[in-house]
């Protein structure tokens, strides 16, 4: 395990490096998109504060960001060519530029969902689920780019235009997704502990893997991801509460209790865990064939953290099968490794966690070392006696007291 680390240590510093040495954020030329948002307009160049173009049509056109640039996503800001007319209305949108996840926001880029913007004066209130439609899996991302509309438009109408904004609009109901997930997370890590000293309560495990499914997996849609960790290397942090949550309390579980997200809180492994429970025989895998392959996923995690941080593209790092099936999204190569990832598990336990799972990888390096994890015939991954703690998920069966 430690040559493990030195690798992956050694892999994200040579990255990082080239990364930044060799990588060149391109930035958009918003000006040859003026025509698209104001038709026919011609505009004079950028100038002002906040910086702007004016036209003698009364039009004004601004990029978002350079008004509100504190306003972010989940992985940066998300950047609008916004135009305004006279009345305070939104007249043209295109959106410049951003680096949310693909899977999540493909519905967000399409012209008919920004069509709806069109029209809104800037005191509308620019409400998800109210005047602005939301999009399920997405909420994050859809907040994010009509709150940057709302606060960037009313900026420039004032101080610009002339424009008279109203008083704010009554505040939104407080967001209590974060703190749903938070409440399930203490529980489930109480749920940890107590059945560490007792496996009279080992079926409160197989009801907490159901709610992960459920609330973390279809509601929330916020599995913990391995393009959590790329966004925090190419320092691109998000101001949702939510996803400071998933991040902090995951990072902090690994620390305390190793591949705890890994058994208790992760959807996509309480899935396979459960079709791996099915009456259909499993592989007899030797142990020496098994244990090489187990090693796949920290090659794998190496190799693709060099792409993501060289490029800066977290999206070419997306082959986790729990963001294509929980965000309902994505290409033919993710679905067939979904399908797989599902399907395997009626002959090899886990076989995803197993093998292929980059946060897998990631929390088994960072997991300590607890000698009463002694494994036994019943072990959900498949572990040979007294197994490695980076292949252990703490579902605390085999768990001894010292």
């Amino acid at each position: 395990m430690n040559k493990i680390r030195l690798f992956l240590l050694i892999t994200l510093c040579v990255s990082v490096l080239g990364g930044y040495g060799l990588r060149k954020e391109k930035k958009v030329d918003e000006s040859l998109f003026l025509n698209e948002v104001a038709p026919n307009v011609e505009f004079t160049g950028k100038g002002g504060i906040p910086p702007h173009y004016s036209s003698k049509e009364g039009i004004v056109a601004f990029n978002t960001y350079d008004v509100a640039p504190s306003i972010r996503g989940y992985a940066g800001p998300i950047k609008v060519l916004l135009a305004l007319n006279r009345e305070g209305r939104i007249t043209g949108i295109r959106i410049l530029e951003h680096k949310e996840t693909p899977n999540y926001v493909h519905q967000m880029l399409k012209p008919e969902y920004l069509r709806q913007f069109l029209g809104k004066s800037i005191n509308d209130p620019f409400e998800i689920d109210k005047d602005i439609d939301g999009i399920s899996r997405a909420t994050v991302s859809v907040k994010a780019l009509a709150e940057t509309v709302r606060k960037s438009s009313r900026e420039i109408a004032s101080r610009v235009m002339g424009i008279e904004v109203r008083g704010e609009e009554a505040r939104e109901t407080h967001n209590l997704k974060w703190i749903l997930y938070l409440v399930f997370f203490g529980f489930s890590f109480g749920a940890y502990l107590i059945t560490k000293k007792s496996e009279r309560y080992l079926r409160v495990r197989d009801a907490v893997l159901v709610i992960s499914i459920l609330l973390v997996g279809l509601w929330l849609s916020s599995p913990f991801s391995i393009l959590h960790v790329f966004n925090i290397v190419l320092m691109r942090f998000s101001t949702d509460m939510l996803w400071f949550v998933i991040v902090a309390s995951t990072l902090l579980s690994v620390i305390v209790a190793g591949r705890f997200y890994c058994g208790w809180l992760c959807p996509f492994g309480a899935v396979s865990e459960f079709i791996g429970r099915m009456p259909f025989k499993k592989w007899d895998i030797p142990a020496h064939v098994d244990d090489k392959w187990r090693n796949l996923k920290y090659i794998l995690l190496g190799l693709i953290t060099v792409v993501v941080v060289i490029s800066g593209r977290v999206g070419f790092g997306n082959y986790e099968t729990y963001v294509t099936l929980f965000s309902f999204h994505g290409n033919v190569f993710t679905w067939v490794l979904v399908v797989i990832g599902i399907l395997a598990n009626l002959r090899v336990e886990r076989f995803w966690c197993r093998y292929l799972c980059p946060v897998a990888a990631l929390t088994g390096v960072f997991s300590r070392k607890d000698q009463g994890y002694v494994s036994r015939y019943d072990c959900p991954m498949g572990n040979k006696p007294v197994p490695l703690i980076s292949e252990c998920i703490r579902c605390n069966r085999c768990y001894r007291k010292s």
